[in-house]
């Protein structure tokens, strides 16, 4: 089942993926040039091109839809590409799982399962990143009953850097298992995958602004919405919150009129998309304006109250808006108070001019060893400075700051994302370490899938490690 055809977008744009040896990240800000670029379409495929690449000596890396802000997919040496692995392989009503391949979005894959009834438990905000892409960096949305997306996995298909083809599940291979669902491609190539789904469902959301003070004081009563987040937003010491409750499909909101229409455009593009992209370039030549900004764009765009139904992928889902550089870690969620009190204590003191929001998430506690959530129900706080144009803004202090807040709460980095510790620095921060560098060593010996990023992340494990405890 090839959802492609129905969506002229995407295969344009993996067209042109195909004929081109320059690879751009979606902020633009790591770029390679492979020497190979590939494209298997099937598992068979795959794993002739990794045995090639085994021949010759090289390295090998999995480029999905490039959404990460990060280096993880980037490689000057073999890359591989998952834009033919893009096959729905079967839905299945009765134990509602889907097997998909590895390079189907996340937005293809709810396509194709609303199109049977069912749908994924839960999402981020965006749905454009590859299913491989999304479990291979513990990808989550938010909700205290929800895990991240790896918690879904049934069985993995992969094919390690040996050549081989192995099955990997609670039932087979079971001592790989809670390493191969948060690999951060470092164990090989992941080509297919069976998820567990749920039916299909509507969400209905209410937002509105708060204080951050009233909040943190109800937050256990909030969490018990079935998804629920929120945001804070610098030097207008305010918050907008969400709260989503889950509900039977079929309800439609009324179609708008044109002059609805034409209100919705000019709220949410030429006042929340074109009006503060263009205030926020003129920030980058003066920064003492973002205050001023932040409360514009607040009083604009977070003062009123918001009521709405609709399925859960668009519920999901939002515009993030254009280029940005983001940060994000996660916390025990016993932590969460003290954690977003020390961050705007640290802006108001450093008199960091930041750009808003500050996202602020949760997430269900896992066994999967490189999970950020792994051992712990966890809160996840996202800070971001936007790229207006594509133009680069300094943020390196204040991400600094807030990475010292977060790691002194025991906090860990979202993997996909920007973050500055290496695998020294990060090796402490995970129980199953070691676990998952035994796991990297037998099937991946010659550190055949490793680039800048896992050399810096993971470093490169000693031998010593193959003997199992």
């Amino acid at each position: 089942m090839n959802l492609l055809g129905k969506n002229n977008f995407f295969v344009e744009k993996k067209y042109e993926m195909r004929n081109k040896k320059h690879f751009i990240n979606w902020s633009n800000q790591y770029q390679c040039r492979p020497t190979y670029v590939h494209h298997p379409a099937s598992t068979g495929e795959a794993r002739n091109i990794i045995r090639q690449a085994v021949e010759r000596k090289t390295k090998i890396r999995v480029f999905g839809s490039g959404h990460s802000p990060s280096d993880i997919a980037m490689s000057n040496y073999d890359l591989i590409c998952s834009d033919r692995l893009n096959q729905i392989l079967n839905i299945n009503w009765d134990s509602q799982t889907i097997v998909t391949q590895a390079g189907v979005t996340l937005k293809e894959l709810s396509e194709g399962l609303g199109q049977h009834g069912l749908a994924l438990p839960n999402l981020g905000s965006i749905s454009d990143q590859t299913v491989g892409g999304a479990i291979a960096t513990a990808t989550h949305g938010t909700g205290l009953n929800y895990g991240i997306l790896s918690t879904i996995i049934q069985e993995i298909t992969l094919v390690t850097a040996l050549g081989e083809v192995i099955k990997i599940s609670k039932d087979e291979n079971s001592q790989l298992f809670n390493a191969a669902k948060c690999h951060l491609g470092s164990l090989g190539l992941v080509t297919e995958l069976k998820l567990l789904t749920t039916k299909e469902f509507d969400l209905e959301v209410q937002e509105q602004p708060g204080t951050l003070e009233n909040i943190l004081d109800t937050l256990p009563k909030r969490l018990q919405a079935d998804h629920y987040r929120f945001w804070y937003l610098p030097h207008v010491d305010k918050v907008w919150e969400w709260s989503a409750t889950r509900k039977p499909p079929g309800k439609t909101t009324p179609r708008q009129n044109f002059f609805q229409r034409l209100q919705s455009w000019y709220q949410e593009k030429l006042i929340g998309y074109y009006t503060f992209e263009l205030l926020l370039y003129l920030a980058t030549y003066n920064q003492g304006l973002i205050p001023s900004i932040n409360s514009w764009y607040v009083q604009q765009m977070f003062s009123q109250p918001k009521h709405s139904q609709g399925n859960s992928v668009d519920q999901f889902n939002f515009n993030c808006l254009f280029k940005q550089q983001v940060n994000e870690w996660a916390i025990p969620i016993e932590h969460t108070a003290e954690a977003i009190l020390q961050i705007r204590q640290m802006i108001i003191k450093k008199d960091y001019q930041v750009h808003l929001p500050i996202e602020v998430r949760f997430v269900k506690g896992d066994d999967i060893w490189l999970s950020p959530c792994q051992g712990r129900d966890s809160c996840y706080i996202g800070v971001i400075t936007y790229m207006p144009y594509g133009t680069s803004v300094n943020c390196q202090a204040y991400f600094k700051d807030y990475e010292q807040i977060m790691a002194s709460l025991e906090g860990r980095p979202h993997w996909a994302k920007r973050f500055g510790p290496d695998a020294k620095e990060v090796e402490n921060m995970y129980p199953h370490w070691n676990d998952f560098q035994k796991v990297r060593y037998q099937l991946d010996p010659n550190y055949l899938f490793s680039n800048s990023y896992s050399d810096r992340v993971l470093g490169k494990p000693q031998k010593s490690v193959l003997s199992y405890s």
